[in-house]
């Protein structure tokens, strides 16, 4: 029968040697460690003893000496890591000096940081909204019914990929679909004031009650006018758009994108920044044409991208939620209508057409950590998207990837999971207090129309990129599957091909469709 022991470290051993002891230097300062002691007697078979606790009172000098003599003298400082400008150290403890000290409350209450509901996805999980582009409407509707018969709770459809360029044609999208049961969110685009009208129209003639109807209308002009160059007017037309879905409580006329700015190439700190300017930019807008505040915030949804830093991914969502809680309640908002309502899809710049299976495992922690981040929806690109329009398998894998991590692994059962980490906890107040000062230098300098206008955040993403660029280059960052470990024999995917990319001033960027360099290997750097 084998052993096995837990070391101090977290690592774990096992073995079949007759006598095992903890390390002799196991006796480490801090809450008490468990070190497992295997006894044996002649002729007895091998079994884990009883646990004891060692302990010591050599403090955490001590434990650092011990950490430092095991790396070769070097400080423990030099295992630190720099993610977005945040100091990422290598151990994290309750009383660290540096440490969060924040209230972070309990899940449903302000300040939000542990969710925006006391009970979340408790019930029946998060909702698992699943992306379509196919091309035309009898392409799209194959592939919505499909998403929904397979298990989706709600669809979220790009009406630019699709085509739809009129009511009838999303009729045609919708046809069968049971619009009192399913949701249906709207990509943020170019003619976002008239898909948004045609969808309400559309529910309307079905006689769906407003209090069945879900989804997003997806009205973000400064997101579109981010992505694809348009002119942003915030104004009329958002204030329309809350009035009219004021009886709908599960409908959100305005959605807040942040992920122009990530696919871009901007890091956590300024897709916050960004996503809490635009908001209070839509805040401020239809609050000042009648609407109340209450309203306002209730038709309101935020969209951040989740990419494959797990860390960083739940870290982001958690300090969303707790920056918003604060503007809200600045504007004189109590109780849960603090609370921030987010949509998560995983990062599309994180894709690779090379070695596009590796996506798989990037989309899985993308969709893991936004679950545990508590996402109200969360939406999977499929492994092949970085192809073209994702095949049928390709959005099965997404969508079943997601029933696993809810219906299997059981995630949404637990409130907050991250909660009380220490690392989590002080990468979520060092996030949040990183995007804070960003969002009011962007309010200091004019608002967020201002920033886009004049040219500030499209330099920031440029200089984010370059700077990742550098990175790849040197080999500091690596992309599994294009940097490192590439098939030498792998078939290219072939998939139809999506719309032109938006020649907007934030352009979708991928580390792994950069042009391809040689490195001194021979092997292929980028």
């Amino acid at each position: 029968m084998g052993a096995s022991w837990q070391h101090p470290g977290g690592h774990r051993e096992s073995g079949n040697r007759a006598t095992r002891t903890a390390p002799t230097r196991a006796s480490i300062a801090g809450p008490p460690v468990l070190t497992y002691y295997l006894r044996m007697s002649d002729g007895e078979s091998p079994a884990l003893g009883v646990g004891t606790v060692a302990s010591s009172g050599t403090g955490r000098a001590g434990w650092t000496d011990l950490a430092e003599d095991s790396i070769g003298g070097r400080p423990l400082a030099s295992l630190d890591s720099v993610v977005d400008e945040i100091r990422v150290r290598a151990l994290y403890r309750a009383d660290d000096p540096d440490g969060p000290t924040a209230r972070t409350g309990l899940p449903g209450g302000s300040p939000h940081t542990r969710g925006g509901t006391a009970s979340a996805g408790l019930v029946s999980g998060w909702d698992l909204r699943s992306l379509v582009l196919d091309h035309g409407p009898e392409a799209a509707n194959a592939a919505v019914i499909e998403e929904l018969e397979g298990g989706a709770g709600s669809v979220l459809l790009a009406p630019v990929a699709i085509g739809i360029d009129g009511r009838g044609c999303l009729e045609r999208v919708l046809d069968g679909v049971h619009l009192d049961m399913a949701g249906v969110a709207l990509v943020p685009g170019p003619a976002w004031r008239q898909v948004a009208g045609w969808l309400v129209e559309v529910w309307e003639d079905r006689g769906v009650p407003g209090a069945l109807r879900r989804g997003d209308l997806g009205a973000d002009p400064l997101g579109v006018a981010a992505r694809h160059g348009t002119q942003a007017q915030v104004g009329g037309s958002l204030i329309e758009l809350v009035v009219r879905t004021a009886g709908s409580p599960g409908v959100r006329g305005v959605c807040v994108d942040s992920t122009p700015y990530s696919d871009a190439g901007l890091g956590a700190p300024w897709e916050l920044a960004c996503s809490l300017a635009t908001g209070t930019e839509y805040l401020r807008s239809v609050t000042d044409g009648g609407v109340a505040l209450e309203d306002a915030l209730a038709s309101m949804a935020f969209t951040y991208s989740a990419t494959a830093d797990q860390f960083l991914t739940i870290a982001k969502f958690r300090a969303a939620r707790r920056c918003w809680d604060r503007i809200a309640g600045a504007c004189g908002a109590i109780g849960s209508a603090r609370a921030q309502v987010q949509r998560a899809v995983t990062s599309a710049a994180m894709l690779s057409r090379q070695d596009p299976r590796v996506n798989v495992l990037r989309a899985t922690t993308a969709g893991f950590a936004a679950g545990v981040a508590g996402a109200d929806s969360v939406t999977l690109h499929p492994f092949d998207g970085a192809a073209g329009v994702p095949d049928a398998f390709g959005r099965r894998l997404a969508r079943n990837t997601q029933l696993l991590l809810m219906e299997e692994s059981g995630l949404a059962r637990v409130l907050d999971p991250a909660g009380g980490s220490w690392y989590v906890e002080d990468l979520t107040e060092r996030l949040a207090a990183a995007a804070w000062d960003l969002f009011t230098s962007v309010e200091a300098d004019g608002g967020m129309a201002v920033a886009l206008a004049g040219g500030r955040l499209a330099a920031e993403a440029d200089a984010a990129w370059a700077a990742r660029l550098a990175r790849l280059e040197s080999g500091e960052e690596v992309v599994t599957g294009v940097t490192r470990f590439q098939d030498p024999d792998e078939e290219p995917l072939v998939r139809p091909d999506l719309p032109p990319a938006p020649d907007g001033p934030f352009p979708l960027r991928r580390p792994g469709d950069t042009e391809a360099l040689t490195a001194a290997d021979g092997r292929a750097a980028l």
